[in-house]
């Protein structure tokens, strides 16, 4: 067994989720019979992590700090093996702007969008231009953060007298805002994992149907908030569409070991959202319902997610 280090909480708007993510899986490698020693992120972190030189890391922080390879460059740094991407992919899968970038030019499907910045908004008077971005998009749209997750400051737009406030309001999430185009469709998250000496693979089709509104912080983390249908009620062609397209994704964007990317199976085909490389593991996580819907109980998702990272070097992650 593994003397092992869990890393959780932090603190990005996501801290709550992290540290419920970080006990579900300290409970699963301690019942695995490994030595867990949990983390939060403090002044201290680099310290204790050299002093208890673990023989793996396995990462349960979400959003700024622990999905933007923050952390990973640090473990990399201390010759630490660690849970998931590198910091090359995690940089640009927490940047929704980065990332779509990187699909487009992959020729992967993801709704168009206009990228705008606090800078540009102060410095160049880049507000001027919301209103010819919002036409060319067309309404609905989106208007987001580009570095948060779990729906902070997301809002969905109908005109453009409802534009200025919602921009207001994600810039108050982030320094960096996307105004995206409204797919329509069924919400379908496809997680994906990646075995020691495997390709990756899809662990099946979750489509997600919040009972009210949209799926937001609430409608992802209240028990009951939301159905989930396992495995997706699509066709088949659109399913081999789903998968195929989510693990072009996350080989594109240069992902390992584990992830979960978002889609909207608009008109049939599929378009990109987002691509989480460090999904949440809470009772309603879309990865672990995947995994127990395969016949994959929690502790054997956990057990394979830590085998990945004890069998590749930091140095072959990007």
């Amino acid at each position: 067994m593994a003397r092992l280090a869990v890393l959780r909480g932090g603190h990005s708007m996501e801290r709550d989720v992290s540290f419920v993510t970080g006990r579900r899986v300290q409970h699963a490698l301690e019942r695995l019979g490994h030595e867990v020693h949990p983390l939060d992120i403090e002044d201290s972190t680099t310290e204790a992590l050299m002093e208890l030189s673990p023989e793996a890391v396995f990462i349960c922080l979400h959003g700024p700090g622990g999905e933007d390879g923050t952390v990973q460059a640090l473990l990399e740094t201390l010759n630490l093996p660690y849970t998931g991407s590198g910091p090359l992919s995690s940089i640009r899968c927490m940047d929704k702007d980065y990332a779509k970038r990187a699909l487009r030019a992959a020729g992967i499907n993801t709704p168009p969008f206009r990228t705008f910045l606090r800078r540009a908004m102060n410095e160049m008077g880049a507000a001027a231009a919301l209103d010819t971005a919002g036409e060319s998009l067309g309404y609905p749209l989106v208007v987001k953060p580009a570095r948060e997750g779990s729906g902070f400051g997301l809002n969905r737009v109908e005109g453009s007298g409802e534009l200025f406030d919602a921009v207001y309001e994600a810039f108050g999430y982030d320094a960096k805002i996307l105004l995206e185009k409204w797919a329509e469709g069924s919400e379908v998250s496809v997680p994906i994992i990646e075995p020691a000496g495997e390709n990756a693979k899809a662990l099946g089709l979750v489509e997600i149907r919040p009972r009210e509104g949209a799926y937001n912080f609430e409608a992802k983390y209240t028990p009951g908030a939301t159905d989930f249908a396992i495995p997706a009620e699509v066709s088949d062609e659109e399913a081999r569409n789903l998968e195929e397209t989510a693990l072009t994704a996350y080989r594109a964007l240069g992902c390992s070991g584990f992830a979960r990317v978002d889609t909207i199976l608009e008109d049939g085909l599929p378009q990109i959202l987002d691509v989480k490389t460090i999904p949440g593991f809470t009772e309603t996580s879309t990865l672990p319902l995947a995994a127990e819907a395969a016949g994959m109980s929690f502790e054997e998702l956990v057990e394979t997610i830590l085998e990945a990272a004890l069998h590749t070097e930091a140095a072959a992650k990007l």
